[in-house]
């Protein structure tokens, strides 16, 4: 019994769901401005920042629920660049 209350709480607490997880869309950018941009022009969502550095730009797409990301790397094999990428619906 005690087993199947843990079990249950547990399943209350992360949840269980039918969706299927996000795509991650990602790609690679010259500047900070660029990755922001084409993030903002691909989703038609309005970038709700919560981390907002000039070399690191993170948070929600609108009230989506759905992340993006925007951060400098610096690669001794692929130079520096911005990271970018966003979450999007999968479709089933």
């Amino acid at each position: 019994m005690k087993f199947f209350l843990l079990t249950l709480g547990l399943l209350s607490i992360v949840g269980c769901s039918n969706e299927p997880a996000p795509e991650i869309i990602g790609k690679k950018f010259t500047t900070m401005d660029e990755c922001l941009a084409s993030i903002r022009m691909e989703t038609q969502e309005v970038l709700d920042p919560m981390t907002d550095k000039p070399n690191h730009v993170s948070g929600f797409l609108g009230k989506s629920g759905l992340q993006f990301n925007c951060e400098l790397k610096e690669t001794g094999t692929e130079g520096t660049y911005i990271d970018g990428w966003y979450q999007k619906k999968a479709t089933q």
